[in-house]
């Protein structure tokens, strides 16, 4: 009877197998890490600028109205059901009454906002009230310092309010890029919010959620909103 003569395998060195597994596993991680980076990136794309409720990625500066960053929603909706936003009562002797708010960083992507061309991203905003239909909103981007309009603005945004005592959501299409304009994309640092410009109205607003191109910063310059923060700070 004949036997049959068994085939040897080949040996593998243990230790070039331990080597390669290493190497593999520590590609993945990298890999891992990489992906969550750019999650993580995506998700702050996504964060409004300041909720009211938590964080907040800038500190309110100079405003010729009366600003309250702790008021209550005034009617609950399914556009906003937040229990906090901002209230702003415009000052009507001021005809380009207005809010700085400063970034803790700069803006990055603002050239994909101001085009004409195509479909670009756009600004957003939650906005309540009693302004007619059809009330102007303004959003400017810019950078600090002693340089005021035009110099010290990029660019424009406008939208335009559709209802009436009830919470809507705009969204600002690029407007101009002011003739004068002394600042470039990669400086801004500034928003300014300018409620009914070039009027001499004294309406009251309420507003949530402004949305935009995101802020370049370190996680740690975000700023926690304490529940007994003082009201307009």
């Amino acid at each position: 009877m004949k036997t049959q003569k068994k085939e040897s395998l080949p040996i593998i060195p243990i230790g070039i197998g331990t080597t390669t597994i290493k190497n593999n596993m520590k590609k993945g991680a990298i890999l891992c890490s990489v992906c969550l980076l750019q999650a993580g990136f995506m998700f702050s794309q996504s964060l409004a600028y300041d909720n009211f409720e938590g964080n907040k990625s800038l500190h309110y500066g100079a405003k010729t109205g009366v600003l309250d960053t702790l008021a209550e929603n005034p009617k609950h909706n399914s556009i906003n059901g937040s229990k906090k936003c901002a209230k702003y009562v415009r000052n009507g002797k001021q005809k380009y009454d207005n809010i700085k708010m400063n970034l803790l960083g700069k803006l990055s992507d603002v050239s994909k906002y101001a085009t004409y061309t195509g479909i670009p991203p756009a600004i957003s905003m939650k906005v309540y009230t009693t302004a007619p239909v059809g009330t102007l909103i303004e959003v400017q981007l810019g950078k600090r310092g002693k340089d005021e309009y035009p110099a010290g603005i990029n660019s424009q945004y406008q939208a335009h309010t559709t209802v009436s005592n009830a919470w809507e959501a705009v969204q600002f299409k690029f407007s101009q890029t002011p003739k004068g304009s002394e600042t470039s994309a990669i400086q801004i640092d500034q928003i300014t919010l300018l409620f009914n410009p070039n009027s001499s109205t004294s309406d009251t607003y309420y507003f949530d959620d402004l949305t935009g191109p995101s802020v370049v910063s370190e996680p740690s310059e975000l700023i926690a909103t304490p529940a007994n923060k003082s009201a307009g700070k």
